[in-house]
């Protein structure tokens, strides 16, 4: 018995597993899969950064690898995305405001609930947040208009901004992440009628930025959002 203990750790066997199947109080096939199972969980823990604990689920089948991976890769875009906004001081921007009103300027102050632009030709003016509903870069203009297309029948009748939250349209910071992490193109319609497609690049409480036609970001507000499906 101990020569076969031996010749089992010789060939990579714990000895004392290697012992208790000589010993006849351990199955080969059964050492074999311990074996197996504790090398697949070294490999997740090196390659994963998982707890020991969490990769011997993993190894053994009863959690999903994918879904522990995107719940982490979603946390780290919420952690670094989730401040993030284009109404910063100093940036210059074109904002589309309900009315089909667009006022490009430049953003000197902002509140919580406010932005304050100043046109390149004219006093500065605060406007609601809620009063946005998408904002582009003005030298993206061309290639911006393009883009936004309109749905006819929305623009015929128009919502107004809706102030309470739930009783906005709800698109999920879950469902969202699942566009970025596909690299799926979406379509957005906005609450007057306007139409945008692109992928998702990034998005934070409030907003949503899109790449639309390989080169030009627009942002779209949440509280504006209509309707939201996959392109």
């Amino acid at each position: 018995m101990k020569a076969k203990a031996d010749a089992l750790h010789k060939d990579g066997m714990p000895f004392q597993m290697a012992m208790a199947v000589a010993h006849g109080r351990m199955d080969l096939s059964e050492a074999l899969e311990r074996m197996s199972r504790k090398d697949k969980v070294n490999r997740l823990v090196e390659d994963h950064d998982l707890t020991r604990a969490l990769a011997t689920q993993v190894a053994m089948g009863h959690v999903d690898l994918e879904i522990i991976l995107r719940r982490r890769r979603l946390k780290e875009h919420r952690d670094e995305n989730r401040d993030r906004s284009v109404l910063e001081v100093g940036n210059r921007l074109t904002l589309g405001l309900h009315g089909r009103r667009l006022v490009t300027g430049t953003v000197v102050d902002t509140s919580p609930y406010s932005v304050t632009i100043k046109p390149d030709d004219g006093e500065p003016e605060e406007i609601h947040k809620l009063q946005i509903k998408l904002a582009y870069s003005p030298d993206d203009w061309k290639r911006a208009k393009k883009a936004i297309r309109t749905d006819k029948n929305l623009a015929k009748s128009p919502r107004e901004p809706i102030p309470r939250p739930q009783d906005r349209y709800g698109c999920s910071d879950k469902r969202l992440f699942s566009y970025v992490d596909r690299g799926e193109e979406i379509v957005v319609t906005l609450l007057e009628g306007e139409v945008v497609r692109g992928k998702v690049l990034w998005f934070s409480r409030y907003e949503i930025a899109l790449q639309v036609r390989g080169e030009t970001d627009i942002v779209v507000l949440r509280h504006a959002l209509h309707d939201v499906q996959i392109g």
